[in-house]
C-alpha cells in the first residue's frame, strides 16, 4: 500500500506486510484510520516526513521517482533520520555483521546545512523542469556551470531524468564528461556519500540506456566489490535492491557476492517487495544463470498473492524466470493457470508467449491457458512479433494440445511470418506444425522459398528442424534441401551428433540423395560416435542405408563400438542397427555378436 503526501508529485512508499492484522478494507472504511497512523509511528522512524490522511489514493507507485520531489529531496538533504526497523535488526543480528561493520551507515549522512539544503532543492526543480522538457543537454550544460554545487541526489536525479528521454546522444562529450565526474565522486567518497538509494537510482539509469563505457562500466563494477554487494542488501530497500538486480543483468555482469545477499535476504524482499521488484529480481538471476532457491522457495510460498496482485507483465517474467532456472514452483503455475482468461485478455503477446513457453519448458500442462489462447488466437498472431508467435506456436506443440485457430492463424500470416522472422523462429512455427501434424501448404512453400536466406542466416539447429517438419510431414522442399546439399561441410563440422542424424533422416524420409552431404558425415564418423548417442548413431546409418548410400567409416567405426551400441541401445535402435547393415550387405560379425548376446 503506498499513500501520498504533499502534492501528488511528492510519493512516499509504505510497504504494509500480509501478515499485520490490520486489513486494508479496515483502513479504507475510515473506522480505524487513526489505528494506521498509530501503527505507522511504531513501525517507522521517519514519522516526521509523513502527513497521513485516511482519504489519500492507494493506488501504487514506483519509489524510483521519489528522488525527483521536493519534500523528499528536503528529507534527504538533512539525511534519513534512522535505518528502518528490519535494516536494524540485520545490523543487530544479522551472520555477516562478523565480516562486515561499516564505519558509517550509506544513509545516515552528515546533515547538510541550510544552505547545501536550499542549494540541493533549487538545483533539483532546475533538473526536473528540462527533463520535463526533453531537453538532455540543457540539463547537461547546467551541470557543467554548477557541477561545484552538485551532491549524491543532484547526480541520481540527472540520471534519472535522462534516462526518459529517448533522443539522448549517449556519444555526446557533455554526457561523457558527466559520467566521468560521476564515476570520480563515487570512487573518491565511496557509497557513504552516494547512498544506497541513489545508487540504486542511478544503477537502473546505466542499464535502461544499456550504458557500456568504461565510466558507466566502472560504476557497475563498483557495486560488485564484497563489501558493497553486502552493504547495498543489508542497508538498501527491496526496491533499490531490485533496480540493482536488474541494471546487472541487463549490463551482463555477474555480482556473485551481491547476488548472493539477495539469495539470503529472499524472504524479507519478497514478502516486502512489490510484484515488479519481485519479477524483476527473478528474470535478473535468471538472465544471468544464477540459481537462487531460497528465492523462489519465497516466491513459492506467496504465489496467490503474486498472481493476484501482479499485472501480466510481471506474472510473465517472473514465470519465464523459473523455467528459465529449472526451478519448480507448482503453485504459482497453478495460479497463473486459474487466471489464464484474465491473463491473456489483458496481456501483450509476448507477456503470453513469455507464460506459454514457461509451462513447456516445465512440462507442466495448462488447458485453461491454452484454450484462452486460441480464442485469442487471430489477435495475438496479428499483434505479435514473430518471436512471440513461434514460442506460442512451440509451447502449444511441446505439450501436445491443439489449438486449430493459432495454426490457422499462422497459416495466413504465412508470408509476413516467414519474411519478417529469424531462421530461429520459423524453425520453431514449421517444428509445431510437424509435431502436431497441421499440414500447411502455404507456409512450407514460403519457407522452401527463402531457403537460401535462412541457411545464410541461420545457425544449423535452425536449418536441421526446418528439414525434419518437411519431411515429418512428407512435403518435398527442392530449394531447401538443394541449399543444404550445397553447404555439408559447414552443418556437419558446426552441428552436433543429433543434428546431423536429423538432418540425414530427412534426406532419406522424402527420399533426397545428397552425396556430398553423406560423403561428409561419412568422413566424421568417428567424431559422431564419440559425442554421439545411440539413437543419434543408428538414425544416421538407417538413412545411409535407407538411400542406399556407402558410409564405410561409419559402418567401421560402428563395428568397433558394437558392444557399446547394443548394450546402450533399445531393441528398436539395435533392430535398425541390424537392418541397416543387412540392406547394405555389410557383414559385421562383432555388432551380430554383440546382438547375440543380448537376445533375451
Amino acid at each position: 500500500m503506498r499513500f501520498y503526501y504533499g502534492n501528488k508529485c511528492d510519493k512516499v512508499e509504505i510497504s504494509i506486510r500480509k501478515r499485520h492484522q490490520f486489513t486494508v478494507n479496515s483502513f479504507r472504511s475510515g473506522k480505524k484510520w487513526w489505528l494506521f497512523y498509530i501503527y505507522i509511528i511504531l513501525t517507522t522512524h521517519t514519522t516526521a516526513a509523513f502527513v497521513l490522511h485516511p482519504f489519500h489514493s492507494t493506488k501504487l507507485h514506483s519509489p524510483s521517482n521519489v528522488a525527483t520531489c521536493k519534500t523528499y529531496n528536503t528529507i534527504n538533504f538533512q539525511s534519513r533520520l534512522e535505518l528502518s526497523k528490519k535494516q536494524q535488526q540485520q545490523q543487530q543480528s544479522s551472520p555477516n555483521q562478523d565480516q562486515y561493520k561499516p564505519k558509517q551507515s550509506f544513509t545516515t549522512r552528515k546533515p547538510l546545512n541550510n544552505k547545501n539544503v536550499a542549494e540541493g532543492i533549487e538545483i533539483n526543480k532546475k533538473i526536473i523542469a528540462l527533463g520535463r522538457q526533453q531537453k538532455w543537454r540543457e540539463i547537461l550544460i547546467f551541470y557543467q556551470q554548477e557541477k561545484d554545487k552538485f551532491n549524491n541526489v543532484n547526480f541520481a536525479t540527472t540520471m534519472s531524468q535522462i534516462k526518459r528521454i529517448r533522443s539522448v546522444r549517449r556519444q555526446d562529450p557533455l554526457f561523457q564528461q558527466f559520467l566521468d565526474d560521476l564515476s570520480a565522486k563515487i570512487e573518491e567518497k565511496g557509497m557513504e556519500w552516494m547512498g544506497t538509494r541513489e545508487f540504486a537510482n542511478t544503477m537502473h539509469a546505466i542499464g535502461k540506456m544499456n550504458l557500456r563505457n568504461p565510466s558507466a562500466r566502472k560504476i557497475a563494477t563498483f557495486a560488485t566489490k564484497s563489501n558493497i554487494g553486502k552493504a547495498l542488501v543489508l542497508q538498501g530497500d527491496w526496491q533499490g535492491m531490485a533496480n540493482i538486480a536488474w541494471a546487472f543483468a541487463r549490463l551482463g555482469i555477474k555480482a556473485p557476492v551481491f547476488f548472493d545477499e539477495i539469495e539470503k535476504e529472499a524472504e524479507w524482499l519478497v514478502k516486502d517487495g512489490d510484484p515488479q521488484a519481485i519479477a524483476n529480481t527473478a528474470w535478473a538471476f535468471a538472465k544471468l544463470g544464477i540459481k537462487a532457491p531460497k528465492f523462489f522457495e519465497a516466491i513459492e510460498g506467496q504465489a496467490e498473492w503474486l498472481v493476484n496482485e501482479g499485472d501480466p507483465q510481471n506474472i510473465a517474467n517472473t514465470a519465464w524466470a523459473s523455467a528459465k532456472l529449472n526451478s519448480k514452483v507448482p503453485k504459482l503455475f497453478h495460479a497463473i493457470e486459474g487466471q489464464a482468461e484474465w491473463l491473456v485478455n489483458e496481456g501483450a503477446p509476448q507477456n503470453i508467449a513469455n507464460i506459454a513457453w514457461a509451462f513447456a519448458q516445465l512440462d507442466i500442462k495448462a488447458p485453461k491457458l491454452f484454450h484462452a489462447i486460441d480464442r485469442q488466437a487471430e489477435w495475438l498472431v496479428k499483434e505479435g512479433d514473430p518471436q512471440n508467435i513461434a514460442n506460442i506456436a512451440w509451447a502449444s506443440a511441446r505439450l501436445n494440445i491443439n489449438a486449430p485457430k493459432l495454426f490457422h492463424a499462422i497459416e495466413g500470416q504465412a508470408e509476413l511470418l516467414v519474411q519478417e522472422g529469424t531462421p530461429q523462429d520459423i524453425a520453431n512455427i514449421a517444428w509445431a506444425f510437424a509435431r502436431l501434424g497441421f499440414k500447411a501448404p502455404k507456409l512450407f512453400n514460403t519457407i522452401d522459398e527463402s531457403a537460401e536466406r535462412l541457411l545464410k542466416e541461420g545457425e544449423p539447429q535452425a536449418t536441421v528442424n526446418i528439414a525434419w517438419a518437411f519431411a515429418r510431414l512428407n512435403i518435398k522442399a527442392p530449394k531447401l534441401f538443394h541449399s543444404i546439399e550445397g553447404q555439408p561441410e559447414w552443418l556437419v563440422k558446426e552441428g552436433n551428433p543429433q543434428d546431423i542424424s536429423n538432418i540425414a533422416w530427412a534426406f532419406a524420409r522424402l527420399g533426397f540423395k545428397a552425396p556430398k552431404l553423406f560423403n561428409t558425415i561419412d568422413e566424421s564418423a568417428e567424431r559422431l560416435l564419440k559425442e554421439g548417442e545411440p539413437q543419434a548413431i543408428v538414425n544416421t546409418v538407417w538413412a545411409f542405408a535407407t538411400l542406399d548410400m556407402k558410409g564405410p567409416n561409419l559402418v567401421k567405426a560402428i563395428e568397433k563400438q558394437s558392444e557399446w551400441l547394443a548394450k546402450g541401445g533399445n531393441p528398436e535402435i539395435i533392430a535398425n542397427t541390424a537392418w541397416a547393415f543387412a540392406k547394405l550387405d555389410i557383414k559385421a560379425p562383432r555388432i551380430f555378436n554383440a546382438i547375440d548376446e543380448k537376445v533375451e
